[in-house]
């Protein structure tokens, strides 16, 4: 029996107008009606939430939980952070420096809440309010950030492709430290090493005592694959990219870190997590 859930909110549970479905919400009502808990698992910060919360009836709530940040954060809805885990300063440091350097677009996701930004593509700039309020240009002098803290940084351009090279080419040096993933088709994702969304399904099953058999994790791109891995049931909608389903097809022929795999047919944008909860929980 499922008893938790985690899952994905951008091309995952919210469609684009960034809203969840009645259909869906009805699905996880159903769900937390037999008992069960479902937990948003996001790149996102934690500020930036509220609408979401609040139609999932889930916002200032006790004994409703989010991962955030990439699991860099889990806090409970009443306002009680459980664990959190930032960058560390002198790696945000040069990060920002090697951004810079080399005309990358980037996003800071301070501790506080607060997102801060520099050299993003017109698009993404457009698209920031949807995701937190009042995000700020990023000041040229970065080092307050070592008091304020990092939960995580984004390298943002349009060009998957360009970016994976990026990663690829990054100093080792640079890289050490630290967790990287992508995630939309424009995003590398600078997390703390040992931070992912899969280590914040462990931390809050474990917290909640909880079987991880007793998981199911719902995702769409690299950055969700850890959670896939780790959980119960590991699922991943239909808009997900080639190589996310690709990669699941080949966990489900190994049956490697967990007990199902799947890829569902619906979408984000056709109810995909009310199906996933409906055909699996």
């Amino acid at each position: 029996m499922i008893r938790l859930i985690v899952c994905d909110l951008d091309e995952t549970l919210l469609d684009s107008e960034k809203n969840v479905s009645e259909n869906n919400r009805a699905a996880i009502r159903e769900f937390e009606a037999r008992g069960g808990l479902f937990v948003p698992c996001t790149g996102r910060i934690y500020t930036s939430l509220e609408r979401t919360l609040s139609q999932l009836d889930a916002l200032g709530k006790a004994g409703h939980y989010v991962i955030s940040t990439n699991g860099a954060l889990i806090s409970e809805n009443c306002g009680r952070v459980c664990c959190s885990k930032g960058v560390p300063a002198d790696k945000v440091q040069a990060l920002i420096a090697h951004a810079r350097a080399n005309g990358m677009g980037v996003e800071v996701f301070a501790e506080d809440g607060t997102l801060y930004y520099e050299a993003i593509d017109a698009r993404e700039l457009r698209d920031l309010p949807l995701f937190v309020d009042d995000p700020l240009p990023l000041p040229e002098d970065v080092s307050f950030l070592r008091d304020v803290g990092v939960a995580k940084l984004l390298y943002e351009r349009w060009d998957m492709p360009y970016l994976k090279q990026f990663a690829q080419q990054m100093d080792p040096a640079l890289k050490e430290g630290l967790e990287i993933s992508f995630s939309s088709d424009r995003y590398i994702e600078i997390n703390a090493a040992g931070v992912n969304k899969g280590e914040g399904l462990r931390m809050l099953a474990e917290m909640l005592s909880i079987d991880m058999a007793q998981t199911m994790a719902i995702g769409d791109n690299f950055n969700d694959l850890e959670m896939i891995r780790a959980a119960g049931i590991g699922v991943a909608v239909a808009n997900a990219p080639e190589e996310i389903r690709a990669t699941l097809s080949f966990m489900a022929s190994m049956t490697v870190g967990v007990s199902t795999v799947c890829v569902l047919q619906a979408d984000h944008e056709h109810d995909a997590v009310a199906e996933a909860i409906r055909q699996y929980a």
